[in-house]
């Protein structure tokens, strides 16, 4: 109950949820709209680097349109080690491969006439200069740039910086715990080998789905295909990405 003013009258406050919306996925290279999608949609995203690097996901690579008889092209990281044997935390990129220079002639070659490329190829160009060592401090880097794009302000943290560890407890029940989660938003795949709804439900926390539909806009290099990079929805649509992203 608020106090009485001085005429008499009363004057409510408004109360403050408590909500706090958590989502965590594996760190993804160049990430998909589905994934930035997610992250603008809640409070804080956990980049889930402590389980295992697996080479045939999303963790180094992805793919943009290409003017090549499939339409598409992939940008793959090289990294130093088998696939398996390390966590994402850990793994090294091998830069004895010049694939900074590969992905950004890629790129160049496949956007630099569409309509919003010298908007974020500087971003881009810079970000190719750079030497990175880890996987997980390029990945982050990049999504932070592409997040800035599009105005999205969600809180990002690692998992190992959490001090979690795949193997101790319930990995996203203690995810929550920790960022004081009321709710968890998994993705709208639902394959998540990590998601135990029961748990989550047992320890208080809400799990809600993503609810994701994927945008059709203007692309470059004939049909439309979904699932691109979200570098190919900056490039093709500039500032209505945002919204278009949304729905």
């Amino acid at each position: 109950m608020g106090g009485a003013s001085s005429k008499g009258a009363i004057v409510m406050s408004t109360p403050r949820s408590t909500e706090r919306v958590v989502a965590g996925h594996q760190p993804h290279y160049c990430p998909w709209l589905g994934y930035v999608d997610k992250i603008g949609s809640v409070d804080v995203f956990c980049q889930i680097d402590v389980i295992p690097f697996e080479e045939q996901l999303f963790q180094h690579r992805n793919r943009i349109r290409a003017e090549n008889p499939a339409g598409e092209a992939w940008l793959v990281v090289p990294v130093v080690g088998k696939n398996g044997d390390q966590l994402i935390m850990d793994v090294e990129i091998d830069n004895r491969v010049p694939w900074r220079e590969m992905h950004w002639e890629s790129i160049d070659r496949s956007y630099a006439r569409a309509p919003y490329f010298s908007a974020y190829a500087p971003f881009l160009a810079d970000l190719f200069t750079r030497e990175w060592g880890r996987l997980v401090d390029l990945n982050e880097y990049m999504l932070q740039g592409i997040l800035g794009f599009l105005g999205i302000g969600t809180r990002l943290v690692r998992a190992s910086a959490l001090g979690l560890r795949l193997g101790k407890g319930n990995l996203l029940v203690d995810l929550c715990r920790e960022l004081g989660a009321t709710t968890y938003v998994s993705g709208a795949g639902g394959n998540c080998p990590h998601l135990d709804e029961s748990a989550l439900e047992g320890a208080g926390i809400i799990h809600r789905k993503q609810r994701f539909t994927h945008p059709v806009y203007p692309q470059l290099h004939g049909e439309f295909m979904p699932r691109m990079a979200v570098l190919d929805l900056l490039f093709n649509c500039g500032p209505d990405a945002a919204q278009l992203l949304r729905g």
